[in-house]
Order: C-alpha cells, then structure tokens, then sequence
C-alpha cells in the first residue's frame, strides 16, 4: 500500500498527543488545565479527523514505528473500523471537551473537578491505540489504561461514586486478566502477537480446542468490560454515578473499546468458532431485553440511560452470530460488520447526548428522578428537543442513524435467515421505545411540581448557553448522519480481514 508519508505521523499522533497533552496538564498551574486540555482535546480531533480522510482517500494505513517490521517491530494500522471509531472518538471527544470547559462543575466535586483533564486525554490517547494498534499486547496496555483512566473518571464524582468506581476497577482487572491468558495461548502457538501473523499461522490450524480457548477468554473478557448480560451489573451504578461530563465518555465511547477488541480477535485471529457465537448470541439477547426491562422499572434518569447502554451493546454483539450464520452459508459478512459499526457510532452520539442532557437536569433540578422532571421541558427547551431527538435514534426509529443502523442489522439476519435475531431486534426496539418515552412524557406532560428540590432549583443559576446546545448539536448530527449511512457502512468494511470475508 502507497499513503502519504504524513500518515507516519498522524497514525501515532492519534496516539501520542492526547498522551502528551495529558502529561502536560499535570505540570502546568492548575488554572491553566482548562486551556491546554480543551486546545489538546481539539488537536487530537482534528488529527483523528484527519486519519479518517487518509483512510478514505487512501485505504488501510499501516505504519512500522521505528522502521521495523513484525514481529521485530511494532505495527499500528488504521483501517475502516478504526477509521469509524477515531471519527465517533473525535466528535465525541469534541464536544465534550467543550461542555467541560464551559462548564466545569460538571467534571466532578470541587476538590477533584482538576484531575479531569489529564485524566480524560490519557483515556482518549488509550482509546485511540485500541483503535489502531495492529499487535495483541498493545491492545492489552491500551484495554488497561482505558480501564483504570475510567475507573479514575468516575471517582471524580465523589465519595457517593468512589463504591461504583471500585467495583468498575475489579470488573476492568478481571476482564484484562482473561484477555492477556488469551493472548498468552496465541504466543505460545504462534511466536507473536502480532495481529496479521498470528492470524497467518492459525489459519492452517486444525486445533479447534486452542481457537476455542482464545475466542472464549476474549469474548468472555471483552463482554466483561463492555457490560453485556450476565455481566452487566456495575454498569449502571458506574455511569450513573459518575460526573455529568464523565458519563457520556464512558457510554459513547469506553465500552466500545473493549467491543473492537473483540471485533479484531474475531476477524483477524481466530475466525467464526459456533459454540462460542450461541453463547454470545444468547448474551446479546438478553443485554437487550433484560436491561430494557430494567430501563422500564428505573426510578432515575441518569439510571436509565445507563440501563440504555447495557441493552444497546447488545445489538453491537449480534455481529458475531451473524458472523458465524454467514460464515457456516458461504456468505460474506460485510453487511453486518457495516450495520454493527453504524449502530455503534450512532449509539456513541446519541448516548452521550442524552447522558449530557440528564446532567444538566439532575444539576438544574438537585436529583435525577424521572417524576422531578413532571413539567419542566419548558424550563430547558433546547435540552428537551435533544432528548427527544435522541430517544428517538436509541429506539431505532426514523429518521435517524440509529434506524439506518437497525435497518442494516435487519437486512443481514434476513441475508442469513437467523429470525431469531429479528424478532429480538424488533421486540427491542418496542421495549426501547417504552423507556425512552418516560422521561419525554414527564417533561412534557403535566405542571412542575413543587415539593423539597423547588426551592435549591430556584435558587440555581441556569447553565451557560453553549452546555445547552452541545447535547442538541450531537443528536442533530444522529439525524443528520443518517445521509451518510450507507458510506459509513462501506467504510467499516475498508481492509476486511479473511476472518469476514471470503
């Protein structure tokens, strides 16, 4: 492949400036931290933004650092899903920067609120080496940093998230131990780590117990961190808890790191293995109905949106029966990978919209209660529009990215004749839309009651009008991405391992 010689750069700049930035903001004065890390947070989208146009322009970008091949060396490869992630990262990322810096009291409690910045880069710099890095051990340290900067992030809430934070570290070591066990039986089968060669020297394997052995320690890992059922439980505390600014972080974006790690495996390593794609499929399943129900009985809003996440992460992991249905006919997987990839980006915009939008009301209003929120859409009518707009996308429903995504995910079950998958995506999409509808209802639906919190609301100034506008700005990029949805679809499958295609 022939690419610019910029991308020698911008490949690892992805990696290494939000890292720098996030060392430098520890050792400037503490006032400056808001400057430099929104000025960094900027840079670091427009470098992502910038891969992501080489990758179209040019295909896969494959860069050796120091000039030395794998296994010597160390790879980084951006292609069309780390071209898809590095985009939702950057606009994300952006946006969220911006409602931080414009608002600080919503990284966390007075005391801690100046460790977000260092703290936010070094998880931006992990995520986007999960994004690009083309050997096994470096998306282990990356998964680590990722883990431990969130586990930080949510502490910045206070001692009331520090019990959710802990749990979030137990359950981030234990799903890194599994993974590093599966990278440690790929060595010893293989000699590398490197993504291509190890999956060149499996390819003619015929030990099925081994390929077994590694896709399940990894699935079984990877759905540990990305909260799938059964082992979704210190998710909603987690995200619930932390800071209005954190928790759009770890929905849009952290629980999709772990979920491209099991992508790459997959794809890259071992190939489809059926036993262990009815067991993910069986988890998937339940991530989406179970944690819907959950959504429906929850009392907080915050709460709910967190349940939100637990059920939408579910439909990325239908891919991987999908995969393996379309594998056992002969049939290519690209349209899955494309809706699957579809329906995470439009999940990463549309979650962190709504999660900003209920930190402004639980800020506003004292607590998050979905009955506190009974006739107060007035009182924040951009909020309001962009929850609605969000709730909507997260329901599937038209026009939005979210149904395009849902619509493509359709499209490969009927492709492959799984039904089963149909009538759970369509059994979830009405379960969605029943939680979802709660808040809207309670904001747009009856007079505000006054009771306990009436007075500490009053007395609360409103927040600065760009806070406001972020969380409507990126539901209507949901709404408008929905025209780019097949490109994005197709960009997803640029550089498409033997693993999905044949």
């Amino acid at each position: 492949m022939t690419a610019p010689s910029a991308a020698a750069a911008l490949v690892p700049g992805v990696v290494l400036l939000p890292l720098a930035a996030a060392v430098l903001v520890v050792v400037v004065p503490t006032a400056a931290r808001r400057v430099i890390g929104l000025i960094a947070a900027l840079l670091t989208a427009a470098t992502g933004i910038a891969v992501v146009a080489l990758v179209v322009a040019h295909g896969p970008l494959a860069v050796s650092l120091g000039g030395h091949r794998p296994p010597l060396g160390i790879s980084l490869r951006a292609d069309g899903i780390s071209a898809a992630f590095l985009l939702l990262s950057a606009v994300v990322g952006a946006v969220v920067s911006v409602h931080a810096s414009a608002h600080p009291p919503s990284t966390g409690v007075t005391g801690s609120r100046d460790w977000f910045w260092p703290t936010w880069l070094l998880a931006w710099s992990g995520l986007a080496a999960v994004f690009v890095s083309g050997d096994l051990f470096n998306l282990y340290v990356a998964l680590e940093i990722v883990g431990l900067a969130a586990v930080l992030l949510v502490a910045l809430g206070g001692p009331d998230a520090w019990r959710a934070a802990f749990r979030y570290l137990i359950v981030a070591v234990a799903g890194s131990l599994l993974f590093l066990l599966a990278l440690t039986l790929v060595y010893s089968a293989t000699g590398t780590l490197d993504l291509a060669l190890a999956g060149e020297r499996l390819a003619g394997s015929d030990d099925g117990p081994l390929l077994t052995a590694v896709l399940a320690l990894t699935m079984a890992g990877m759905a540990l961190k990305s909260a799938v059922f059964p082992l979704h439980g210190w998710l909603p505390g987690a995200h619930g808890q932390a800071p209005a600014a954190v928790s759009p972080i770890l929905s849009g974006l952290v629980v999709k790191a772990s979920f491209v790690v099991a992508i790459r495996v997959w794809t890259e390593v071992t190939g489809p293995v059926t036993g262990v794609a009815v067991v993910i499929g069986v988890a998937a399943a339940g991530s989406i109905l179970w944690a819907g129900l959950a959504a429906l009985r929850a009392t907080g809003f915050k709460r709910l949106v967190a349940y939100s996440t637990v059920s939408q992460v579910g439909y990325l992991f239908l891919f991987f029966p999908l995969a393996a249905a379309a594998d056992r006919q002969g049939i290519p997987a690209t349209v899955a990978l494309g809706a699957v990839v579809t329906l995470a980006v439009a999940h990463g915009l549309a979650k962190s919209a709504l999660f900003l939008a209920a930190g402004i009301f639980k800020e506003q209003l004292g607590n998050d209660r979905i009955d506190s929120l009974t006739g107060r859409g007035a009182e924040l009518p951009v909020v309001t529009m962009a929850i609605g707009i969000c709730a909507v996308s997260l329901a599937g429903l038209p026009v939005t990215l979210g149904f395009a995504g849902k619509w493509q995910l359709l499209s490969a079950a009927v492709e492959v004749r799984a039904w089963w998958i149909v009538a759970v995506v369509a059994a979830g999409t009405l379960v969605a839309a029943g939680y979802l509808l709660r808040p809207l209802q309670a904001l747009l639906t009856g007079a505000a009651e006054d009771g306990i919190d009436s007075a500490p609301h009053r007395a609360r100034p409103a927040p600065p009008r760009v806070v406001t506008v972020l969380p409507l700005l990126l539901a209507l990029v949901t709404v408008g991405a929905t025209f780019a949805s097949v490109p994005l679809a197709e960009l997803a499958t640029v550089g498409l391992t033997p693993g999905v295609q044949p």
